[in-house]
């Protein structure tokens, strides 16, 4: 199996051919925003491939990341995992659309959206979009998406711990944030997304 992990710090419209026995890794943290709808689209092409496809979203001030992922498959047995996550502040806003296109050659084909997002502002937005497209009959493909808010009770129980609301807000949107971390194998990336996250959390 050959395995490759992609680090990037912005997106942008491309096109990713995923060849038999690999397992992609594809991990973006994201802070600068931009204004034209990039479209990342993947193609498998060969048998027993993996995509993991991670996205760390940190909005501030009016910051827009729209993006949009296409996953196709015509080959059997293949899989893609498309987890975004996304911290909103100030009047930020995101525009995701996720397309899972299943033919019918695409057999025991795997697929999965998740778009979880923390406001931390009345004025900032996300969009959620997914669009599935499934004409074979053995698969596996779902999506979800959630919005929510940091958790006043947990504040409270981490200031009765002498933990200000600052710090604790900090504390809780960390811990949101790497959640996907421990679906990298590469080790290094995790420390070094973790650090960004901490460096990021200190603005």
């Amino acid at each position: 199996m050959n395995s490759q992990t992609t680090l990037t710090y912005s997106l942008t419209t491309s096109t990713i051919n995923i060849p038999a026995d690999t397992n992609l890794t594809y991990v973006a943290f994201l802070k600068k925003g931009w204004r034209e709808t990039q479209k990342l689209q993947f193609n498998f092409t060969g048998e027993n491939s993996t995509l993991n496809f991670i996205a760390l979203i940190l909005g501030l001030g009016e910051e827009t990341f729209p993006f949009e992922t296409i996953s196709n498959h015509e080959i059997p047995h293949t899989n893609a995992y498309y987890n975004i996550r996304g911290v909103m502040f100030d009047k930020s806003q995101v525009y995701y659309r996720g397309s899972l296109n299943i033919k019918k050659s695409a057999q025991l084909t795997d697929c999965y959206l998740a778009h979880h997002t923390l406001m931390l502002s009345k004025n900032a937005k996300t969009h959620t979009i997914p669009s599935l497209e499934i004409e074979a009959d053995d698969v596996k493909a779902g999506h979800a998406a959630t919005i929510g808010k940091v958790d006043e009770d947990i504040l409270f129980y981490l200031a009765s711990r002498g933990i200000n609301k600052k710090q604790g807000q900090s504390m809780l949107i960390k811990g949101f944030l790497e959640t996907d971390l421990k679906k990298i194998s590469d080790p290094n990336i995790q420390l070094i997304l973790a650090k960004n996250i901490e460096e990021a959390l200190q603005c």
